[in-house]
């Protein structure tokens, strides 16, 4: 068996490997930025038109007067 060649090949395979990795890390990124931007839109629509998105939306708050 030759040991450079399974070397290099080894070598490629982990190059490859993390530029998938890359790649995949980059598209959860933007879309994470998306969903962001999504909420910061929906959250300046709701100020002024009396909607029910609020920043606490959907989180359990126990308030007593």
């Amino acid at each position: 068996m030759d040991v450079t060649s399974s070397t290099a090949g080894a070598a490629m395979a982990l190059k490859q490997a993390q530029g998938q990795m890359n790649f995949g890390v980059k598209a959860l990124n933007q879309n994470a930025e998306q969903q962001q931007a999504t909420v910061e839109a929906l959250m300046q629509s709701a100020g002024g038109s009396g909607g029910n998105v609020t920043p606490t939306r959907g989180q359990n708050l126990n308030i007593t007067v």
